[in-house]
């Protein structure tokens, strides 16, 4: 008997082991065969090439040539009717800010105009500062600034002795996306001016802050994707070199750091121990005697060229200030110099006291709106002047001093403008690049 029972303790003890075995191998093979089934079910509802949606088909047709264009749509009789979806760039759009009602509200009241339509107002926005860890004693001191449709501002407070701290939002008026850097203290005796390469929520994004206001030293302050804080150098600049308040340009992989007086140097951002090389030295008298009666030099991106604007910051005093007349010149890199610009082509420029927008204009804007090509329009406090360009000079073609009053709708320039609403001088006023407009072609639905 005690044989019989070792026997069958023995036997109980293989089948004990032997389930964890089973288990495995009948789990091993369900999943497969789930698989499959799920396999056959995406197969079952995966549509022809011939049924696809029309929408995806135009976008795939507009990045084609016109030959290409042609074959695609031979290949089945659904593709033959599909047009593409095409991208139309309308007037700049509006953004206002008003820093004197942030220590009131403590957030930042936004809103966004859309110039071609009517009414304006396309949008408000209202950003909580408290709930992105910005205190109450940074408000007063606010400086913003517009690049890739995305508005930069930073806030200051002030720290023990001759010490700032820095808050720094960028906010997207047509993603709403929100996004802050870190903050930095800093000896106030630093005039920092900022930009940033490319859209900030991209991964290959770096943001600049530099300070030329101290005779032979230049300091700059990079920040990127993912780093922690900001890296602080310092370089040496040449003797011939000025210092300066300084403007900002991203172009081609470099940072052009651009004085008021037509001094440069750039700084290759793609290299991590990148030096500062001063490209130009010469100091232009023309930028000079601009730069002496107020105006204020505007640096931008025309075409791929660096552009440099001066603009008075008074549209009713600006006529009548002292100096050289207002120019507009043109960077060449292979002559290293400045070279007066003749026309704009099919572009206007719109001018603000804080940015500049280069605008690409269609015939529906020119029939609807009256906006000129090759025309520049300064907007300020004080109305609008219309400028043409002579060989990199301004000439004033229509002056309208009222532009901002209830009469501004009868303009015949810039109808149904978005500056009609700004009547409070309080608030500053930035230039935004239109969100694109797909246009509506048979068999294919509207998308705004």
């Amino acid at each position: 008997m005690s044989g019989l029972k070792t026997e069958n303790l023995k036997l109980f003890g293989l089948f004990i082991v032997s389930i964890p075995l089973l288990i495995y191998y009948c789990s091993r093979d369900k999943p497969e065969k789930k698989i499959e089934k799920e396999h056959e079910e995406e197969l079952v509802d995966i549509k022809s090439w011939s049924e696809l949606d029309a929408n995806l088909l135009g976008e795939i047709l507009s990045r084609l040539c016109l030959t290409a264009q042609a074959r695609f749509r031979v290949v089945c009789k659904n593709w033959l009717p599909v047009d593409p979806i095409m991208t139309t760039k309308s007037l700049p759009w509006c953004l206002t800010l008003d820093p004197s009602l942030t220590p009131v509200t403590k957030r930042l009241d936004i809103q966004l105009y859309d110039a071609s339509s009517s009414p304006n107002l396309a949008s408000q926005h209202y950003i909580s500062l408290a709930k992105l860890g910005i205190p109450s004693s940074s408000y007063m001191k606010i400086r913003p600034s517009v690049r890739h449709n995305w508005l930069l501002i930073s806030m200051r407070q002030r720290r023990l002795f001759f010490w700032l701290r820095r808050y720094w939002l960028l906010f997207s008026p047509f993603t709403r996306k929100i996004i802050t850097l870190p903050k930095f203290d800093y000896p106030r005796r630093f005039l920092f001016h900022s930009t940033f390469s490319t859209q900030p929520d991209s991964p290959d994004c770096v943001f600049f802050l530099v300070d030329a206001s101290h005779a032979g030293k230049i300091a700059l302050l990079t920040y990127r994707s993912g780093d922690k804080e900001w890296t602080a150098k310092q370089f040496d600049t040449v003797p011939n070199f000025a210092r300066c308040s300084c403007s900002l340009v991203c172009l081609g992989g470099l940072l052009y750091i651009v004085s008021p007086c037509g001094q440069l140097a750039t700084y290759n951002y793609n290299i991590l121990d990148g030096e500062l090389k001063f490209e130009c030295l010469l100091v232009k008298r023309l930028f000079v005697r601009n730069f002496r009666s107020s105006r204020i030099p505007r640096v931008f991106e025309l075409d791929g060229e660096l552009t440099i604007l001066y603009c008075g910051s008074d549209a009713q005093e600006n006529a009548t200030l002292a100096g050289a007349k207002q120019c507009i010149q043109r960077y060449n890199r292979a002559e290293k110099s400045w070279t007066p610009l003749s026309s704009l082509g099919d572009k206007a420029l719109f001018v603000s006291d804080k940015n500049l927008q280069v605008a690409t204009l269609n015939k529906k804007d020119m029939r609807n709106n009256g906006v000129l090509l090759d025309k520049i329009y300064h907007f300020s406090d004080g109305g609008c002047i219309v400028y043409s360009i002579e060989n990199g000079e301004l000439v004033e073609f229509k002056s309208n001093p009222n532009l901002l009053e209830d009469d501004a709708r009868h303009f015949h320039e810039y109808k149904n403008t978005c500056a009609t609403t700004l009547s409070d001088t309080g608030k500053l006023i930035f230039w935004l690049e239109p969100p694109c407009v797909r246009v509506a072609y048979p068999g294919i639905t509207k998308d705004y």
